[in-house]
């Protein structure tokens, strides 16, 4: 039986991100555990695209080509995480008590280093199809990196959300493609 091509999406159930640990080309990309984004309460997947036109004959279009050169990726989430940082900024979190209690505290400390590759998946289950039944849908983008967002805010008297932005490249190593879009007739959850 083919799968479902097309359905009404409604609410983001998921999203987890997890490190890139090798991207070599002629083999598998690897990734770290994922992390759970906690809260996820948006997320918006957007192509960036490359056109040029061939113009001649005193500016008659020859050819026109165009192709995606990556995938613009955002969402907001519903609660701070430093294990969610730590994979966005590539730094590690470590306990500290330099502060002279004997309680210790979670520290991310953020430097000038490069940031780090990593991969982005998101579920919607809530879905409405006609003819076969599907379970959920999965977006994963293979290869990303932050280009922006409001890691951590602030305001009076209201709930403040963290967001990210980021883009999706084509890893070196397979699959080489920007990331897929999956139709499941079964659920099978963020791995």
């Amino acid at each position: 039986m083919a799968a479902t091509e097309s359905a009404i999406t409604f609410d983001v159930k998921d999203c987890k991100v997890s490190a890139v640990n090798a991207d070599a080309s002629g083999s598998a990309t690897t990734y770290q555990t994922s992390v759970d984004v906690p809260g996820i309460t948006e997320v918006s997947l957007e192509p960036n695209f490359i056109t040029n036109e061939l113009k001649g004959d005193g500016g008659v279009v020859l050819a026109k080509k165009g192709k995606i050169d990556r995938l613009n990726f955002s969402c907001t989430y519903g609660e701070l995480s430093l294990k969610v940082l730590e994979v966005l900024l590539g730094q590690t979190v470590t306990e500290d008590s330099s502060g002279g209690s004997s309680a210790e505290t979670a520290l991310l400390a953020m430097d000038d280093s490069s940031l780090p590759y990593f991969r982005v998946q998101f579920l919607i289950d809530d879905l409405q199809t006609s003819g076969d039944a599907l379970a959920e849908v999965i977006v994963t983008l293979n290869k990303c990196q932050l280009t922006g967002g409001s890691l951590v805010s602030g305001s009076t008297d209201s709930f403040n959300q963290p967001n990210f932005t980021a883009e999706a490249i084509k890893p070196a190593g397979t699959p080489v493609r920007f990331g897929d879009i999956k139709f499941l007739e079964t659920a099978t959850g963020l791995a």
